[in-house]
Formats: C-alpha cells, sequence, structure tokens
C-alpha cells in the first residue's frame, strides 16, 4: 500500500479496492493488474478459503492479502477486507494532513478517498473500473455502480427482478443492474455507516442490501454502463443453484429490510 499512487480520475484521489476471492487463481492475477493500471493504488484481496493458489498469485500480482482458513461467504470477506481498507485511509488520510498542514493548506482539503469493490474474476476486463470511479472523484455521485453487457445464455432474471422490485419498494429508485458487485464509494460515507452500524449481508444478498442501506441513508448513487465481463455459469445444474442460493440471499436482505428502518449491523 502507496500512499503516493492515486487515481488519474482526479490528482489526488486515493482508491482502495477490495476484493473477495474463492478459488479464483486462474483470474485473479490479471484482475489486480487491470485494477492498478486503473488508478487504484492498492488492492486487498480476501482469500476466503480457497483451495488452490489464489492468495499467492495475488500476493505476487501486488496485492496485500487476507488469509481465511474457512469460507464465510461474501459478506464477511468484505467486511474484512474493509477492516484493513480503513486502517490504510487512516494511514493516508493522516500522511494529507501533515502534507496539508506543512504547506498551511486548509484541512477541508484533505480527500477523504475512494473504496472500490470488485469480483476477483474480471481479469483484464476490471480496467473499466477507472469509468466506475469517475462520478465519485468528480463528487457527482456518493457511489457508483457497474452495469455490464447483456450475458449470453445466462439465467432467467429471477433474482435480478426481485432485487429491483425490492428497491423499487422500499427506496423509489429505479436500478438496471441491482446485483452488480463492482461498485465505487466516498470511503468517509461508508466507514461513517459502518461507524452507524450499517453492514454488508452474509452471502449473495450482500449488494442489493448495501444499495437499500445506502440510499435509505440519503446518499446518492448512479449506475455507469462498462465492458466488464466475468465468468458466466450458464444454464447448468451449478448456475442454477447458484442462482437458487441468489435469489434466496436476495429475498432473505430484503425482508430484514422491510420490518427494520435501520439496516442490521455488519458482523464478520
Amino acid at each position: 500500500m502507496s500512499s503516493e499512487g492515486f487515481s488519474p480520475c482526479r490528482p489526488g484521489l486515493w482508491v482502495v479496492a477490495v476484493v473477495p476471492a474463492l478459488n479464483e487463481q486462474l483470474t485473479v492475477g490479471a484482475t489486480i493488474r487491470a485494477l492498478l493500471r486503473a488508478g487504484v493504488a492498492s488492492v486487498i484481496v480476501v482469500d476466503d478459503g480457497s483451495a488452490d493458489c489464489t492468495g499467492q498469485i495475488a500476493a505476487d500480482a501486488g496485492a496485500a492479502v487476507v488469509r481465511r482458513e474457512r469460507n464465510g461467504g461474501k459478506g464477511v470477506a468484505v467486511a474484512v477486507g474493509l477492516s484493513l481498507a480503513r486502517d490504510q485511509a487512516q494511514a493516508v488520510g493522516r500522511a494529507q494532513a501533515v502534507g496539508r498542514a506543512q504547506a498551511c493548506a486548509p484541512r477541508a482539503d484533505i480527500d477523504p478517498g475512494c473504496v472500490v469493490f470488485a469480483d476477483a474474476d474480471l481479469g483484464d476486463s476490471a480496467e473499466e473500473i477507472a469509468k466506475v470511479i469517475a462520478p465519485v472523484a468528480d463528487g457527482s455521485a456518493d457511489m457508483a455502480v457497474a452495469g455490464f453487457p447483456a450475458a449470453i445464455g445466462g439465467g432467467f432474471g429471477l433474482a435480478v427482478g426481485l432485487a429491483r422490485a425490492g428497491i423499487r419498494r422500499l427506496c423509489g429508485a429505479d436500478m438496471k443492474w441491482p446485483l452488480s458487485g463492482q461498485r465505487a464509494m466516498r470511503a468517509d460515507l461508508l466507514f461513517g455507516m459502518l461507524d452507524a452500524g450499517f453492514g454488508p449481508e452474509r452471502g449473495f444478498g450482500f449488494e442489493v442490501g448495501l444499495t437499500v442501506d445506502w440510499l435509505r441513508a440519503g446518499y446518492s448513487l448512479v449506475e455507469v454502463p462498462t465492458l466488464m465481463t466475468h465468468r458466466a455459469r450458464g444454464r447448468t445444474i451449478a448456475g442454477f443453484v447458484h442462482r437458487g442460493r441468489q435469489f434466496a440471499a436476495v429475498a432473505r436482505a430484503l425482508a430484514k429490510r422491510v420490518w427494520k428502518v435501520r439496516p442490521v449491523p455488519w458482523r464478520t
């Protein structure tokens, strides 16, 4: 991690990416290198119980790696990564504060930074994250969500449809890509939500839960079309099992938020 690596989207913007990974040795290295090319200063990979060489390849590609011996699901992995990201952001903030003080610049000039979430299977297409960082960097949005080209041979859209309907009912917002895990957001707002007891759902309800929590907190969100690609599960037995688990997780995340105006705390 270096406080000198700033995003080309805006000079001085410090960007840290959290990448949960499970058995992604074939793509994680390319994903990390693409994120770094896009201007991400620090990549944190949470190896969530992989049985392959994901962690070693991620470290060799330049990421800080946190190893979990047992798989806890995406939400748990993200929460672990955010803990380290917060430590890094605070260190960068202190360095910026010292630099501003030495230059007699106002403290308000200190950049709060940007946190990115990215999947480990994006490969070279992860470089498109620069498009997602841009609205946060220029101040036009508090969070930006990446859109993907239409998938060929995917599922029937049941989980996506449920997520769209739930977000519309709970927040009054219409989203095209509510389950996209590729996101950029203001670090100060995200960490403020953590302090207030907000937190990610375990497993596949993570994205929809975060979206509802974010919008209910009064923060802005935009969707950004990209050319990102990731591994398609197809209409196979494994693919349908995955989408069934995703549908159930989305339903649980939304149900919790129907009855609780205040989101449930994040837990690891």
